[in-house]
């Protein structure tokens, strides 16, 4: 039979969702204690849902309680476990459908972190599926969950990774990704099983130094193809410190130079260093330098002063060419160097551009390792 709800279990439901929030209809059955003896936790949530509907969007706005909606946290979607669904199985069919509080309370620790409305949400879900195909489907969902939330950098393998990927597997045998893990904690410290699975099912029929090779190959494309600097014009400055160092040190202590300049030289690298004394010699003004002692001895001006590397700047306007570049005309390949690389490329491999070169000297006379 109906019973009507009074103004006393209303006021009581209103102030323990106030004290426990919405959700824990549980706790606020247990702190009313008698007022709601002929409740059940599901008359109270149907009750507050239907109090929401009644007071209207007007009164909501204002109403505390459906503030908790709005202003609360999102609760964070925690999948449910084996043991968890065994034990909502188990419990079933021990206390029935419907009895959520006394299956809960018959596994206080595997169902500690759930709700009776989380108990019965899930048995909800089950529908006709068998228990077996209930297990499976939700193991499912949460591997593919935990897969698209899996945003990692990219962590190439080493080749004693690699090494004690193919030891684990000839001791242990294929699939035994946990066993192998174990054996070399700090080795694979930064994989998971399903990284080692994975990288396995790249090796296929390759030999190990094939699969070192093209580890090695992917890697150093993928820097390359990373690496993007932009062009950082060289002080006053740094190019008398550079200078100095030379004299002090001599060329090619280029290590040595910027060890002695760490302020000047802090946002370069030792080859850039190398390539600026490289660019210095080719443009001439070393001898002009060396009488007058100016920086304007050089047939080229120093750009203003860069705050970093990897910061994009245009070139200053004070910049100078002694000359105008020449833009290089495009040649079309002839069908004997199409050939050449072909076959160069078939005998050394992709990558090796000078070997290639140095192979067809006559046909790929005008080529350059870069072309």
């Amino acid at each position: 039979q109906r019973q009507f709800w009074t103004p006393l279990e209303t006021h009581a439901l209103e102030a323990g969702v106030l004290r426990f929030g919405v959700g824990n209809w549980a706790e606020i059955k247990r702190q009313a204690g008698d007022i709601f003896s002929n409740r059940t936790t599901l008359d109270i949530k149907d009750k507050w849902r239907n109090l929401q509907k009644k007071r209207g969007s007007a009164a909501r706005n204002k109403s505390k309680f459906t503030q908790h909606f709005r202003e609360g946290k999102k609760k964070k979607r925690v999948f449910w476990t084996e043991a968890e669904l065994k034990a909502l199985i188990e419990g079933v069919g021990k206390c029935g459908e419907g009895n959520w509080t006394a299956i809960k309370r018959e596994y206080p620790q595997i169902l500690a972190n759930r709700t009776t409305i989380d108990l019965k949400d899930k048995w909800r879900n089950k529908k006709e599926k068998t228990n077996e195909q209930w297990l499976l489907e939700t193991q499912r969902k949460g591997r593919d969950h935990f897969r698209e939330q899996k945003k990692t950098t990219r962590n190439y393998w080493t080749e004693l990774e690699l090494q004690g990927l193919i030891e684990g597997v000839n001791e242990f045998g294929h699939g035994k990704w946990s066993r192998i893990k174990r054996s070399r904690p700090e080795l694979f410290s930064d994989r998971t099983t399903l990284d080692l699975k994975d990288k396995w099912r790249t090796k296929q029929d390759k030999t190990f130094d094939e699969w070192i090779a093209e580890t090695k190959r992917k890697r150093s494309e993928h820097f390359r193809s990373e690496r993007k600097t932009t062009k950082n014009f060289w002080t006053e400055e740094e190019v008398q410190a550079l200078l100095r160092g030379c004299e002090e040190y001599g060329e090619g202590k280029w290590a040595l130079i910027k060890r002695a300049n760490p302020e000047l030289f802090k946002n370069r690298t030792t080859l850039d260093i190398k390539d600026k004394w490289r660019n210095m010699k080719k443009h001439g003004g070393l001898e002009e330098y060396k009488k007058s002692g100016s920086i304007n001895a050089f047939p080229f001006r120093a750009g203003k002063e860069s705050t970093g590397r990897g910061k994009k700047r245009s070139a200053p306007s004070s910049v100078q060419h002694s000359r105008p570049q020449k833009k290089k005309t495009k040649t079309p390949w002839t069908a004997n160097e199409v050939i050449a690389l072909q076959a160069g490329v078939n005998e050394f491999g992709v990558g090796k551009w000078a070997d290639i070169k140095r192979m067809y000297p006559e046909v790929l006379a005008n080529r350059t390792s870069m072309d």
